[in-house]
């Protein structure tokens, strides 16, 4: 068997050299490797971490680590060479490739290793088709692979570009690791992204994040733009710890860090656990298949839109089936965007921040935050949030689910143009959280708001406002009408009682007009004066209780005759201590209680308050106030006022 495998080894070589000529001694390591399974080792050793391989200075490699592309090439495409490598396929560890590697179109039958090699020069996979392609830790001056299929993983941990890498519509079944990869292709080269994979698919994880290994952290690193406009990631897309630097300069290319408008992510897509970006984080029409984490992510964009500023995250019209993270020291240098957002779980902002959050036309299942993360004043979006809860934060935070911080919560929108959805949504979620007092006044402070912001102001506004907001509260406190009414009819009651003892009330009747005049004192058989019935009746429209038709404020005043009547009438006077006399006064102010001295002419003030004028006119605001707060406390009830 070994001499077999020894026969062909040596079969590829003769070819190779009949090809080539003199074969490098890393191209005779290479075949050999390529025929008996094994790993092609160029360097001193096969350690990564090795400083003698670092593909950073393969300038200085010694020339028997050298590959040309070409013979590689042809060891994956010529059929007689091809049918020689094991299925294992093709390791190579710390070479220097040099030439571009051109494997476009090909159908590469076994997997492609090259480990901690440099490729000078690009590497051309368009439309091939291979096992696995694996260039860890290599350096790379571009990588072009658009529409190739890979049937297993793609590694491309911590690789070095120096150029573009585009995999666009590629098709990989397995993972997609750039774990810890240096990508630099600035917009100033004018050639493209630092990672372009539009509509790219990915059967299982894309990785972007952070690489930890013993005493070593390196970053996923990207100077330009990634691009992943649409694409198909089947379980998670892991950003953590990542760096996406592409800022707004003066190249067309720059402005947007990460784009993925459209993606669809399976499972989690995580910027998060030091996650940075500088330029603008793009999620537009994304689709998610659980959570949008940027627990401790940093978003940076200096780059102004016309009305919404600096976009920092956007993720417009996306939709979440779990919930969107933007918590615990998350920080948003300019706008986070999820206007047109459905989130099937939570949206959580607690301990983050924004300088501007826009949640307009947004639907989530709750939302949790806390005061410090709120925007300032002007900074924060809501018309169209639609939420089913509020839900409260940590136990050792203040609950923020109650009418007064909610309200502080809405007045941090912008002025104007004033949108009345968000107190109507947040009356809602309180209501039926059995708030309904709190409910009722934030559609109050709505309809406070509305009046004050209203486009074209007349001067009978406030006619018109001001009766709605104090007796119905805008049709939403329609009992302040009842109470009301009660109260002008306990004022009534104090009034017709004092202008009854002071003789400014007298019977309608002649006979007993006359008797009442005379003596002080209506006759016996005529119905007594009640005045507090007497002031009900003038309060509320349509009620006939007897007292209005039989007696009314006197149309001849003048001093009653009879002091005995009077006295028989107002009752006996009460002799009262000292130190009660404040009671004493208070009562006979209510007429309630008889003045102590009889013969003491009354006060001017006194005597204009009991007159008949002063009760007619009373009398008169009483019945129009009576007919106004009946009729809006039945439209209050009704829902006329509101509609």
């Amino acid at each position: 068997m070994v001499n077999r495998i020894e026969a062909k080894a040596d079969k590829v070589r003769d070819l190779a050299q009949a090809r080539f000529g003199a074969l490098l001694p890393a191209e005779r390591k290479l075949i050999r490797a390529a025929v008996n399974a094994n790993e092609a080792v160029c360097g001193p050793n096969d350690r990564d971490d090795d400083p003698n391989n670092n593909p950073k200075d393969s300038k200085t490699w010694r020339p028997d680590r050298r590959i040309r592309a070409e013979v590689l090439r042809w060891l994956c495409v010529d059929s007689r060479a091809r049918d020689c490598v094991d299925p294992d396929g093709i390791a190579v560890h710390g070479a220097r490739i040099d030439g571009a590697l051109n494997l476009s179109y090909a159908r590469v039958p076994f997997p492609l290793r090259l480990w901690v090699c440099r490729l000078t020069e690009f590497a051309y996979l368009h439309s091939t088709q291979i096992p696995m392609l694996d260039l860890r830790g290599s350096w790379v001056a571009s990588l072009q692979a658009e529409g190739a299929t890979v049937a297993g993983d793609v590694f491309l941990h911590r690789v070095h570009a120096d150029g573009e890498v585009n995999l666009m519509a590629a098709q990989i079944g397995g993972d997609f690791d750039c774990g810890g990869a240096r990508l630099y292709n600035s917009p100033a080269k004018r050639n493209g992204g630092a990672l372009v994979a539009d509509g790219i698919s990915v059967k299982g994880n894309l990785f972007l994040n952070v690489v930890r290994s013993e005493h070593v952290s390196t970053s996923f690193h990207a100077s330009g733009e990634v691009r992943l406009l649409g694409a198909q990631i089947g379980r998670n897309l892991d950003c953590r710890g990542g760096e996406f630097i592409n800022p707004q300069s003066g190249f067309k290319e720059s402005g947007e860090a990460l784009s993925a408008d459209g993606i669809s992510v399976g499972g989690t897509l995580s910027l998060s656990d030091g996650f940075s970006a500088e330029g603008e984080v793009r999620l537009i029409d994304a689709r998610i298949g659980t959570n949008l984490d940027c627990t401790r992510g940093k978003f940076v964009n200096p780059q102004k839109r016309e009305g919404v500023g600096e976009m920092a995250l956007n993720a417009e019209r996306a939709e979440v089936k779990g919930d969107v993270m933007l918590i615990n020291g998350f920080s948003a240098n300019g706008t986070v965007s999820l206007a047109g957002t459905r989130v099937l779980g939570n949206v959580d902002c607690r301990n983050g921040k924004a300088t501007t959050l826009v949640l307009e036309r947004t639907s989530a299942g709750s939302i949790m935050d806390d005061e410090g993360s709120w925007p300032a004043h002007g900074n924060l979006y809501l018309d169209g949030f639609v939420y089913g809860r509020i839900v409260s934060g940590h136990p050792k935070n203040r609950v923020l689910d109650d009418a007064e911080t909610r309200l502080r919560w809405l007045n941090l929108q912008p002025d104007t143009p004033f949108a009345p959805q968000p107190y109507l949504q947040l009356a809602k979620v309180l209501r039926e959280g059995g708030d309904d007092d709190g409910a009722r006044r934030v559609l109050i402070e709505m309809e406070d708001r509305q009046w004050n912001h209203k486009k074209d102001p007349h001067w009978i506004d406030p006619v018109q406002r001001w009766p709605l907001k104090l007796t119905v509260g805008y049709g939403y406190q329609p009992l302040w009408a009842f109470w009301e009414v009660l109260g002008l009819s306990a004022l009534g009651w104090i009034i017709s009682r004092r202008c009854y003892l002071a003789g400014s009330i007298v019977p309608t009747d002649k006979e007993a007009y006359q008797s009442f005049k005379a003596e002080g004192q209506p006759p016996p058989h005529y119905n007594t004066f009640a005045p507090l019935v007497y002031s009900i009746e003038k309060s509320l429209p349509l009620v006939n209780l007897g007292q209005a038709d039989k007696w009314q404020p006197d149309p001849s005043p003048a001093p009653l005759s009879s002091k005995e009547g009077r006295t028989t009438r107002l009752g006996q006077t009460l002799t009262w201590p000292r130190f009660l006399g404040w009671l004493q006064r208070f009562l006979v102010l209510l007429g309630l209680q008889v003045p102590s001295n009889l013969e003491q002419k009354p006060s001017r003030v006194s005597r204009w308050c009991t007159s008949p004028k002063f009760l007619r006119w009373f009398l008169w605001a009483q019945i129009l106030l009576g007919w106004l707060l009946a009729t809006l406390f039945l439209a209050g009830v009704s829902g006329i006022v509101r509609r």
